[in-house]
């Protein structure tokens, strides 16, 4: 099956050293081919982001199935005593399904109606030592907008750790096309999604001018960032003020952004229990994979998710990971 996907079902196998596609010469005792042009012996999984790999294929097989199908996601550290494997081969390997989903995002300009919207995530601060008065600032704040558990308010949480885990915030800016390709699918068809450094406007603008079509029509909330968007980029705009409404009377909402970075927030905290900030590009692009691909079968998902795999080279970031060889930067904008 991994050989048919990889190189469909003529015979013939590509080498990776070499690209010569040919009917090389096949190893059983090894399950390996070694070519007949430059002599180079590969598996099926050779120059893939399984590479090197020390798991079976039967094993790749079960932790692919499982990813693909948990709909919010998939916990290492519930899956390993199924899998019969480590906590670390687990993680690495779905790790790596996270990097090939974030390499192979469809990146082509957003049409039609596009909803706009970030998510804070990472940083989450811990509540202070003393239990000090509350205030109805804060209780607004917890049951309202929620700015609290974001940014620590420094008269309810000076404590120094808080302020350090401040530094590990992220921001997913999140753009959600909705109903372009097909009427049968309600709600967004497809979705892009970035990890920037803050929420203002000379970050977000370059983003949305790059990434959604000059005649596309654009819903936000009424954050400062998106306010200069039909000035600067002369792209048609509309607004509605969360503070009052979710929806406004001409029908204006970005609820399809929303709804997008809630899910990640569901399994930021009831699957993975955390996402690492070097590696959140890698979970929101999954959460991406996973909104748009939603209307499809699990036969679909588990073909679509299989090609890209097998057609990307070996992890940058998880190859070798144990052995210290990390990715050393960050998918930022």
């Amino acid at each position: 099956m991994f050989k048919e996907m990889r190189w469909g079902d003529s015979g013939e196998v590509c080498c990776p050293e070499c690209k010569i596609k040919n009917k090389h010469y096949f190893i059983s005792s090894r399950k390996q081919w070694s070519c007949k042009n430059c002599r180079h012996r590969f598996s099926v999984t050779s120059s893939t982001p399984f590479s090197n790999r020390k798991i079976s294929l039967v094993k790749i097989l079960a932790l692919m199935y499982f990813f693909i199908s948990s709909p919010q996601g998939q916990s290492a550290n519930e899956f390993s005593p199924q899998l019969g494997a480590t906590l670390k081969t687990v993680f690495h390997n779905f790790s790596k399904i996270r990097e090939v989903l974030f390499e192979t995002m469809d990146l082509t300009p957003l049409k039609g109606l596009v909803h706009i919207d970030c998510g804070h995530f990472c940083g989450k601060p811990r509540r202070a030592n003393k239990r000090k008065k509350t205030d109805s600032f804060v209780v607004n704040n917890k049951l309202r907008s929620r700015k609290d558990g974001i940014v620590p308010d420094k008269n309810t949480h000076p404590e120094y750790w808080n302020i350090e885990k401040l530094k590990n915030r992220r921001i997913v800016l999140a753009m959600s096309q909705v109903g372009q390709s097909s009427p049968d699918v309600i709600g967004s068809n497809r979705t892009i999604a970035f990890i920037i450094k803050g929420e203002n406007a000379s970050t977000i603008l370059p983003l949305i001018k790059q990434y959604v079509s000059k005649d596309a029509f654009i819903m936000t909330d009424s954050g400062s960032a998106f306010q200069p968007i039909f000035r600067e980029l002369g792209i048609s705009h509309s607004k509605v003020n969360h503070s009052v409404e979710y929806m406004a009377s001409d029908g204006t909402n970005n609820n399809m952004a929303e709804s997008f970075i809630s899910r990640i927030r569901r399994s930021e905290f009831g699957t993975y229990n955390g996402m690492r900030p070097p590696y959140f590009a890698f979970y929101a692009a999954e959460f991406v994979w996973r909104n748009d691909s939603r209307h499809l079968t699990l036969r679909q998902k588990f073909n679509d998710a299989f090609k890209r795999i097998f057609t990307r080279e070996v992890s940058k970031a998880f190859c070798n990971y144990n052995h210290g060889n990390h990715l050393g930067f960050e998918y930022i904008k």
